[in-house]
């Protein structure tokens, strides 16, 4: 489709419905896991259906055993049932109640997306037909939203009349600053970030990333808020340039985290904390459970996760999905806290990263904050 000269901006928009689905409030029930581990208050096939049907949204730490189950640590699933072999009181004390306590990586999935994105291979940990060798600890959920704002380069209306003196790009950056402090002074959403790119040419020099609490703040009404505050700060008709701009909620549908963790802050707690960011788009109906059980390998997470230097400081590498109605997106974000110190090492597998033809990526470091 040819494109109009003075187009200025592209916006996704998320309907209504498709957004409400993923806010319910939570069953009042409380669940409180046991001394060594979270046990499923259900079991077998019939308990999966129950488990399906309650619609929890609590978030699910799955903590993956380097090593076979062995008497000391094997745990049964079967609601209590006295097949499975008993967890000793000196294991108790060492397996994990917290997420602040774990001392190995792990997934951290959401349970409405556990069937979904726990990986191809990988056994429900809610089964009873053997010991699992998944630890997993049930935690509440965090109720939060995740907003992207991604942002092309703007190209002047008017190519002729350009001057030489002017810098595109660092008026762009400073109007993407600007729209963020509004954003935080006006306390709608509880952190934000303005991430740009450390490249040149980049099909996405700038990405605004902002988290919501969702039981304080109406996701879709901060997006449409968003919405119109982007249209009057980057208006053409002032700055004389133009860009296309992609807005959308997304949930974070699997992590890989690394201890210690630290779950209550997206923020980089370090300066030398950089981003591998690689955005994926797929047509409506293609996001089939098939394909998002191997997303560890189409979003290069297993590359990422297996070949990046320790020296970069891997924190944790999520997954973000789309909960707008359409075609859906995938952003997938690894964080490390090192890596401006590392920088040349940690660029080694974008070239690999890139021959996939798949997606675009891109390395980022944070400009602001709040």
């Amino acid at each position: 489709m040819e494109e109009h000269h003075y187009r200025t901006h592209i916006f996704l928009s998320p309907t209504g419905g498709g957004c409400q689905g993923c806010f319910e409030s939570e069953p009042t029930t409380q669940r409180r896991p046991s001394v060594t581990l979270m046990k499923w208050a259900v079991g077998g096939a019939s308990g999966g259906n129950r488990r399906k049907q309650s619609g929890r949204t609590d978030n699910t730490s799955l903590t993956v055993s380097e090593t076979p189950p062995t008497g000391s640590r094997q745990v049964s699933f079967s609601n209590g049932a006295r097949q499975g072999t008993v967890t000793s009181p000196s294991a108790a004390q060492r397996e994990p109640v917290t997420l602040a306590t774990l001392n190995k990586d792990c997934f951290i999935i959401p349970v409405a997306s556990l069937d979904r994105f726990l990986p191809a291979g990988v056994p429900l940990p809610f089964t009873d037909k053997g010991p699992s060798f998944l630890s997993v600890l049930e935690v509440d959920d965090p109720k939060l939203c995740v907003l992207l704002h991604l942002m092309t380069p703007m190209e002047p209306i008017e190519p002729v009349l350009e001057s030489p003196l002017v810098r595109p790009l660092a008026q762009q950056k400073t109007a993407a600053s600007d729209l963020l402090t509004e954003v935080g002074s006006a306390k709608t959403a509880i952190e934000g970030m303005l991430l740009s790119n450390m490249e040149k040419n980049a099909q996405f020099p700038f990405i605004s990333y902002y988290v919501i609490n969702t039981s304080q703040t109406d996701p879709v009404d901060f997006f449409r808020n968003l919405k119109a505050a982007s249209l009057r700060k980057f208006d053409p008709r002032s700055l004389r340039y133009t860009a296309a701009h992609t807005l959308d909620l997304f949930n974070e549908v699997a992590t890989i985290a690394r201890p210690p963790l630290n779950t209550s802050s997206k923020r980089p707690h370090s300066t030398a904390t950089g981003y591998i960011i690689s955005v994926y788009k797929v047509f409506e109906g293609d996001d089939g459970e098939k394909f998002e059980k191997n997303w560890l390998y189409w979003t290069g997470a297993r590359m990422l996760y297996r070949y990046l230097p320790k020296s970069a400081g891997l924190r944790r590498i999520t997954l973000h999905k789309s909960i707008s109605s359409g075609d859906k997106m995938y952003l997938l974000m690894c964080e490390c806290s090192n890596f401006l110190e590392n920088l040349s090492a940690a660029a080694l597998l974008l070239p690999a990263l890139r021959a996939r033809l798949c997606g675009y990526t891109g390395l980022y470091r944070t400009t602001a904050s709040f």
